[in-house]
């Protein structure tokens, strides 16, 4: 008996979920939680992240099916507003996909219209960019949004409204160019540590301010010009990175949204 066909948007939300259990299976991935160990986030741990996925999962799907119906930014966030009720309800309160939901939302909504030629991240950028609103001009309260506006920085939201030129420009080429010569687990640390690098992350600012962001990235640029995974030494100079950061409290979990992003557009422009 061959397996039932699954619908356009079903496809697309196993593609959200697939991009969130890889990133979740990234290691060395510096302070941030994987199958290894918890990193600088004594309250969760792997199986937590697991529930998280399956909770959400569903809720992607119907963003790609809103989606294809030319929907307001509204009409998304309520679904969001949705999935993340789901999030924590899954976890015991915790947080741990808040910022996935909202950029692989949009992106799973943008498949539906993304026409021959153009990038998802034009799509989101085209449909819904004016309508996202900036952190200074919403009333809501929020760690992300304090920092945001302490900060002067846009955080998710300008990268979203930019059309995650992060993804695009930083996060795709550097994992297109491991993948070929190291294979696609390395190349997603490669790819987390190239967005690492130059994205401005407010889970690091609110653990570590600016001089925490230095140290960040510092790091991460370091990483790179050692040659990346290229290097022979890579998995242990890594990992000596994420050990610095659990030493330090520190975490990015903007940069492993945007992990994440990369990889759902990679994977779900086979299914386009």
């Amino acid at each position: 008996m061959t397996e039932c066909a699954i619908s356009p948007a079903t496809a697309i939300a196993r593609c959200a979920a697939n991009a969130l259990r890889e990133e979740l299976e990234t290691y060395p991935k510096p302070g941030l939680v994987s199958l290894r160990d918890c990193g600088s986030h004594p309250d969760m741990d792997a199986a937590c992240f697991l529930d998280s996925i399956a909770a959400i999962e569903p809720f992607f799907a119907q963003m790609a099916e809103v989606g294809a119906c030319d929907c307001t930014l509204g009409a998304l966030q309520q679904i969001g507003l949705a999935a993340e009720a789901a999030m924590f309800s899954a976890t015991g309160g915790r947080n741990t996909h808040r910022g996935a939901i909202f950029c692989l939302g949009l992106l799973c909504a943008a498949t539906s219209q993304k026409q021959r030629g153009e990038s998802l991240g034009t799509v989101v950028r085209r449909s819904w960019g004016r309508e996202i609103p900036t952190p200074q001009n919403l009333s809501g309260e929020s760690h992300g949004l304090a920092i945001c506006r302490a900060y002067a920085i846009g955080g998710v939201r300008a990268e979203a409204r930019g059309g995650f030129s992060s993804v695009f420009e930083t996060g795709l080429p550097a994992f297109r160019a491991a993948a070929a010569a190291h294979g696609r687990e390395a190349a997603r640390v490669q790819a987390f540590f190239a967005l690492l690098a130059i994205c401005e992350d407010t889970t690091l600012l609110k653990r570590g301010g600016l001089s925490g962001q230095r140290y960040a990235q510092m790091n991460a640029r370091r990483f790179l010009r050692h040659g990346g995974v290229a290097a022979p030494d890579w998995h242990s100079h890594g990992e000596r990175i994420h050990h610095s950061f659990v030493r330090h409290d520190l975490t990015a979990g903007g940069a492993a949204d945007l992990l994440a992003a990369t990889l759902f557009v990679e994977d779900v422009e086979n299914l386009l």
